[in-house]
């Protein structure tokens, strides 16, 4: 079983670290196979709030999530494999608004701790925050507090259909263009 000490062992002695979720790993560098780091460390029901460790597959989360009719207030398609550190090493804005706390391993093999298990307003830089969507070149996500929801709210979520304008005036149609010519060629305005 992978412990943080041998996480923090293996960045230490590493030149070169490659950090997949399964078996990926390129010849010249040394592998860390977080999915093997994996579980929940601490879940409070009653708090809307789960710590689970990077390798934890996503539906594992959202079954242990179901037991108590809770679920995460973002969808990532999960895909059999895919695990909650990879979905937060690839970054999701929904992701991004649901984290509480971290726990990562810098490179020099030093456990450090941001955030926690609690809302509350920071000063400076969240961090927690920050290194989601990094894709595991600043630290390895080792563990991730999340703050989840009751399952009717998610369900109403998604439940929520998107309004379509049928506005085709000339005028619209000329912003939109002068936009899409700025920003994106090829974007779609609904």
């Amino acid at each position: 079983m992978l412990t943080l000490k041998h996480i923090q062992q293996r960045v230490t002695d590493a030149k070169q670290l490659q950090i997949v979720g399964t078996a990926n790993a390129t010849q010249k560098a040394t592998c860390i196979e977080m999915s093997q780091y994996a579980g929940v460390i601490e879940y409070h029901p009653e708090e809307l709030v789960i710590t689970v460790k990077a390798g934890t597959r996503i539906e594992q989360l959202d079954k242990t999530l179901a037991e108590h009719q809770q679920a995460t207030p973002f969808a990532i398609a999960s895909g059999g494999s895919s695990t909650i550190g990879g979905a937060y090493a690839m970054g999701n804005s929904s992701l991004r608004d649901a984290i509480l706390g971290i726990k990562i391993i810098d490179g020099q093999g030093r456990l450090l701790t941001f955030g926690g298990q609690v809302m509350k307003n920071v000063a400076g830089y969240d961090v927690s925050r920050l290194l989601v969507g990094s894709k595991g070149k600043f630290a390895i996500i080792c563990e991730i507090s999340i703050k989840v929801i009751p399952q009717t709210y998610q369900k109403q979520l998604h439940q929520r259909t998107v309004v379509q304008n049928k506005n085709t005036s000339p005028t619209r149609a000329g912003i939109e263009q002068g936009l899409k010519n700025i920003f994106d060629p090829n974007g779609i305005f609904i």
